[in-house]
C-alpha cells in the first residue's frame, strides 16, 4: 500500500496553480481595459467584447474590428518561516490575446477570439524547504471564442459565444526531503561507497518527478447583455461558464541529483529483501513512478460579471464593475494512475472580484485610464501548498491609447499587483508538514494594437 500513498501524495499537488488573478485564472486579456482595471462588462468596446461582454460586439464602429497583443508577468513569491526564507525566481508570462469582429448584416455582428484564460510559472529553487511539494510549475491554456451578438436597438443588445478551452503544463516536484536518505549515513552495515554517493549529493533533492500533459479541448459558453437606458449610463451582465480541461494522458519521468545516486537508488529497489540485504521498499515505491502515466482535471471557473458605466462629462468615463468566481469548482482534485484514484480535498470557495475604472479622453489622439481592484483568495489556509500560494490582493492601474490614425490604435497598461502576507500551513493526518509566511508580488506590462475598418 506504500506505492498508493505515495502515489496519491505525489499527484494531489500537481494542478494547484496560481497566478495574478487570484486562483490560477488569468485576467489580462486587454492592454486597454488593464490599464482601467480591466473591467468591460458595462462598455462598447469592439472586439474585445467578445470577452468581457458579448452583447457589446454589436455597438462596434465599422464593418470590421481587430485587436491584438499581450501582456508582461513579473512575478515574484518570497516564504518565510523562522529565520529561513526562498524566493521564487520565476520565468516572464506572456499572455495573448487577439480579436476579430465583423459586422455580417444590419444589427448582427460576429466574430472570433483567442485568449490564454488561466496560466502560471511558479520556480521555487530545486533544494528549498518545500522541494518535495513543488520545484517549479507552468500552466498554459488557451480559449478560442467564436461569437454572435445581436442589437435589437441602441439601448438594448444580447450576444453569446462558444469557447473551445485547451492547453498543457509541466511540474516538476521532489519526491522525498533534500536529507531524505541521510538516515543511510548513521548505519554501521550500510556500504562506505554509497554513504560517499549520498554525501556528494548533500542540499540536492535526491530524486525529483517531472510531469507532463496536454488538455483535450473542452467546451463551455459565455453570454450577455448590455442595456443603456440613455447617452450617459449603461449596464452589462455576462456570464462564462466552467470549463473542465482534462489531462488524459499525462506522463512521469524521474530525475536524480546524480548519475551515481540514480544507480544507487535502483539497487537499494531490488526486491526482494531475503536476497537483497539493502532492499528498501520505500526507496522502490519511489523508483517505481518513473514512466507512469495518470489523468486528471482542472476546472477553469465560471465567471458572473454585472458592470455599470456613467459618462460624467464628454471626456470622462466612470466604470464599476463585480465579478463572482466559482471557485468552488475546485473544491476536490481528482487523480488517477493506473489502479489508483484519488480524491484530494483542495476547498476552494467562491470569490468576489471588485473593480473601479476611469478613462479620460484628453484630446482626439490621447485617452488616459486608471482603475483599482480587489481580488479575495479562494484557497483554505489549512491546505495550503507553495504551488498555489494565494493571498488578497490589491491592484492599482493605469494606461493610455495613442490614435496614431483613424483605422488604427495603439494601446497601454500597466497593473502593480500587491498580495497581503498570508500565513498558510499544509496539514496531513493532523500535523502540520510544511508552514510559513507568503507575499506575492506582481508587475504587469501590456501592449496593444486595434484596427478598425
Amino acid at each position: 500500500m506504500k506505492l498508493k500513498k505515495i502515489s496519491l501524495f505525489l499527484l494531489a499537488n500537481i494542478i494547484g496553480l496560481t497566478v495574478m488573478a487570484e486562483g490560477y485564472q488569468l485576467n489580462t486579456q486587454s492592454a486597454r481595459q488593464l490599464g482601467m482595471g480591466h473591467l468591460g462588462t458595462a462598455l462598447k468596446l469592439g472586439g474585445e467584447s467578445m470577452l468581457f461582454n458579448p452583447a457589446g460586439l454589436s455597438f462596434m464602429n465599422g464593418k470590421v474590428d481587430i485587436s491584438l497583443g499581450a501582456t508582461g508577468v513579473f512575478s515574484k513569491v518570497t516564504y518565510t518561516s523562522g529565520t529561513y526564507t526562498a524566493q521564487t525566481d520565476n520565468p516572464t508570462g506572456t499572455p495573448l490575446f487577439g480579436y476579430i469582429g465583423v459586422k455580417v448584416v444590419k444589427n448582427l455582428y460576429a466574430g472570433i477570439s483567442i485568449t490564454n484564460p488561466a496560466g502560471n510559472s511558479l520556480f521555487w529553487p530545486d533544494n528549498w524547504n518545500g522541494s518535495h511539494f513543488v520545484q517549479n510549475i507552468s500552466l498554459k491554456a488557451f480559449s478560442v471564442q467564436p461569437t454572435i451578438s445581436y442589437k435589437f436597438s441602441d439601448k438594448f443588445s444580447i450576444g453569446a459565444g462558444v469557447m473551445v478551452d485547451f492547453g498543457d503544463f509541466e511540474y516538476n516536484k521532489g519526491l522525498m526531503p533534500v536529507n531524505g536518505l541521510n538516515g543511510y549515513l548513521a548505519s554501521p552495515v550500510f556500504p562506505s561507497a554509497y554513504k560517499t554517493i549520498i554525501t556528494n549529493a548533500s542540499g540536492m533533492s535526491p530524486v525529483s518527478a517531472n510531469l507532463s500533459g496536454k488538455a483535450s479541448p473542452a467546451v463551455g459558453f459565455n453570454v450577455g447583455i448590455l442595456y443603456s437606458p440613455n447617452e450617459r449610463w449603461s449596464i452589462g451582465l455576462s456570464y462564462r461558464s466552467k470549463v473542465m480541461l482534462k489531462v488524459n494522458e499525462g506522463v512521469t519521468v524521474l530525475n536524480y541529483a546524480t548519475p551515481e545516486l540514480k544507480s544507487l537508488m535502483r539497487t537499494l529497489s531490488i526486491a526482494p529483501a531475503s536476497t537483497n540485504p539493502l532492499y528498501n521498499p520505500s526507496v522502490a515505491t519511489v523508483t517505481s513512478l518513473d514512466g507512469e502515466s495518470f489523468t486528471s482535471e482542472l476546472p477553469v471557473p465560471s465567471n458572473t460579471n454585472l458592470g455599470v458605466a456613467f459618462k460624467a462629462t464628454k471626456k470622462l468615463l466612470l466604470s464599476a464593475e463585480l465579478q463572482y468566481v466559482g471557485w468552488k469548482a475546485y473544491d476536490t482534485l481528482k487523480i488517477v494512475f493506473p489502479n489508483i484514484t484519488s480524491v484530494t480535498p483542495k476547498n476552494f470557495k467562491n470569490t468576489m472580484i471588485y473593480r473601479i475604472g476611469a478613462e479620460y479622453k484628453a484630446c482626439e489622439k490621447f485617452t488616459a485610464r486608471m482603475g483599482f481592484i480587489y481580488d479575495s483568495t479562494p484557497v483554505d489556509l489549512n491546505q495550503y501548498g507553495p504551488e498555489s500560494p494565494g493571498s488578497n490582493k490589491m491592484s492599482v492601474t493605469v494606461g493610455a491609447t495613442y490614435q496614431v490614425f483613424k483605422a488604427m490604435a495603439v494601446d497601454l497598461g500597466f497593473q502593480f499587483n500587491n498580495g497581503q502576507k498570508t500565513t498558510g500551513k499544509i496539514i496531513q493526518n493532523g500535523v502540520t508538514v510544511l508552514g510559513g509566511d507568503f507575499k506575492t508580488i506582481a508587475f504587469l506590462p501590456s501592449f496593444g494594437l486595434r484596427f478598425n475598418f
